[in-house]
């Protein structure tokens, strides 16, 4: 359900991201270097249903950075150029790290082309792109309808950004299950696994970690325990009253 939810998620970034690139009016904004018409696309892109889920949204001219409506929560600065100079003008996410203060930012971005109307070639492009380790919308996301299940992301093993949890969980037992490396596993009286994300469409380095609480499943087991009970105790009493027909009748 969480992959498949992801999947749903970036592919909504895609098709707006994609949309807002082929948008003739940013191209034209381009081409005679008006900004202020830009920032109006791109301020029209951000409130679009999938638009509210972007970080970072930014125009290149001419390969050089031109302007921005990233969120005023991350100062990118020199990460710009870094980030125009290593995201490949390819419709598929790529995974950053940008330095800055108190700890790297990871980040899910694309690179989108802007042809020119009259001749086709590239003009500028747009990037657009989430920041991972403040994302609890995407966590919520991956989490809805989950109930007394904790989820985290985690990238080579460390999580990144915050907990989506519905349950307590002791820090030294998370920290214990982090550093199990395990794939699943049970660490004091807490289930849980932890499965590799697809990006792309392929294996990513981000993995999903779910937690569970064993004593929420016990109630559930006690109640099956009951049904299975209840159910072996009407057969035999159907064996037994069918059993004293069979007699009754083979004595007459």
């Amino acid at each position: 359900m969480a992959q498949s939810r992801l999947d749903n998620y970036l592919s909504g970034l895609d098709n707006l991201l994609t949309n807002t690139a082929e948008n003739s009016k940013l191209t034209e904004a381009l081409t005679h270097g008006d900004r202020h018409a830009a920032k109006e696309i791109l301020q029209d892109t951000l409130k679009h249903k999938y638009g509210e889920y972007l970080d970072l949204l930014l125009l290149t001219r001419k390969e050089q950075y031109w302007t921005n409506l990233n969120s005023p929560l991350y100062l990118l600065g020199d990460n710009i150029n870094s980030i125009i100079m290593d995201i490949p003008y390819f419709t598929k996410w790529s995974s950053i790290e940008l330095t800055s203060t108190p700890a790297s930012l990871i980040t899910l971005i694309q690179r989108y082309p802007i042809l020119s109307n009259e001749s086709g070639m590239v003009t500028g492009s747009l990037l657009g792109g989430i920041i991972l380790n403040d994302n609890l919308t995407l966590l919520n996301l991956l989490g809805k309808d989950t109930k007394d299940k904790s989820l985290t992301l985690l990238l080579e093993g460390s999580p990144v950004g915050p907990t989506f949890s519905d349950i307590d969980i002791a820090v030294s037992v998370f920290d214990r299950i982090i550093a199990s490396n395990l794939t699943e596993g049970k660490i004091e009286k807490h289930f849980f696994t932890r499965q590799h994300l697809l990006i792309n469409g392929e294996k990513s380095k981000l993995q999903l970690l779910l937690i569970s609480d064993t004593n929420i499943s016990k109630p559930v087991t006690d109640a099956n325990l009951y049904h299975q009970l209840l159910a072996l105790a009407l057969l035999f009493f159907a064996i037994v009253a069918w059993l004293m027909i069979r007699n009754k009748n083979d004595h007459y």
